[in-house]
């Protein structure tokens, strides 16, 4: 039995680091979208958009069968986080420096074990707050541009409310997972997020030209089909066996895999600080998952 419960602990970590591969390619699609003169707004709508209709379509009948009120409220409270979220970081990109939103975004790692012992009264071990602490190490070795002046503007404070909300809806994630049918509040976040996004994109742009046929729409069909569709629904599923704070531990490799994918299609060079910080994420990770002396772990 316990060999059983730990294949699937480790079947969710995989899953949560299948997740952390597809957003760190992400941010390379975003880049093309935007490269494409496509808005905030426009990729926000279009991305959760389609990661509704999609999911919705392949699991309709499992929607119709297991829907309930209680998963209704809980997806439309983690789909509206989610949606502050990403609103935040986009917003902040236009007034901070893009290595200080990413730094300060994946502040999230170290947040998201205090706001877990808030909502789930557990308080996490000693070992996975040392190895989320050492994360964001790791972390700053690959966002910061050594040797420039550093500075706190408006935008790096809105970095940080992102990074708090990231944490929120991880958190949330955890919590209304193990409660309620993962598919479920999938959908409805999804959902949610499509509904405030357009409502986002009626307000502030209203350029429905954006919709011709691109390469940054593509870029934006593949945010919306794997960063968004396929990417939720595994971080749904695997919080419900893996707690909050290793799942942010996990999900922040993000950085390490954004950095690689960057290096692979020549927007930068690979730099010492880049292979220092490389080094001390996948370390963290290590640390995390390393067994107890005195305990069998069955999840991290």
């Amino acid at each position: 039995m316990e060999q059983t419960t730990r294949a699937r602990t480790l079947l969710y970590e995989a899953m949560l680091l299948i997740v952390a591969i597809i957003w760190g390619s992400g941010f390379m699609a975003t880049r093309i979208a935007m490269d494409a003169q496509l808005s905030a707004p426009f990729i926000l709508m279009v991305r959760f958009a389609i990661a509704a209709a999609v999911f919705g379509l392949a699991f309709r009948r499992h929607l119709c069968r297991h829907f309930s009120r209680a998963a209704l409220l809980g997806g439309m409270l983690t789909g509206a986080v989610l949606f502050i979220a990403f609103t935040t970081q986009t917003t902040a990109m236009a007034y901070a420096n893009p290595s200080n939103v990413g730094f300060l975004t994946s502040t999230n790692v170290v947040m998201v074990p205090l706001l877990w012992w808030a909502f789930a009264r557990r308080r996490p071990r000693a070992r996975v707050g040392v190895a989320c602490a050492l994360a964001l190490c790791g972390i700053a070795a690959l966002s910061f541009q050594w040797g420039e002046a550093l500075s706190f503007s408006a935008g790096d404070l809105l970095a940080l409310l992102c990074s708090f909300f990231f944490a929120l809806h991880i958190v949330l994630t955890g919590f209304f997972s193990v409660r309620y049918d993962a598919k479920v509040l999938v959908f409805v976040q999804f959902a949610a997020a499509a509904v405030l996004s357009l409502l986002f994109f009626l307000l502030f742009d209203r350029d429905f030209s954006a919709f011709r046929p691109s390469i940054g729409l593509a870029a934006v069909g593949y945010l919306g089909l794997f960063s968004t569709c396929l990417c939720f629904f595994f971080q749904t599923m695997a919080q419900s066996c893996v707690p909050a704070p290793a799942a942010a531990l996990l999900l922040c490799t993000e950085s390490l895999f954004c950095t690689v994918f960057s290096v692979l299609m020549g927007y930068e060079p690979v730099t010492t600080p880049m292979l220092v910080g490389g080094t001390v994420i996948f370390s963290a990770v290590l640390l995390c998952e390393m067994p107890d002396r005195h305990k069998k772990r069955t999840s991290c």
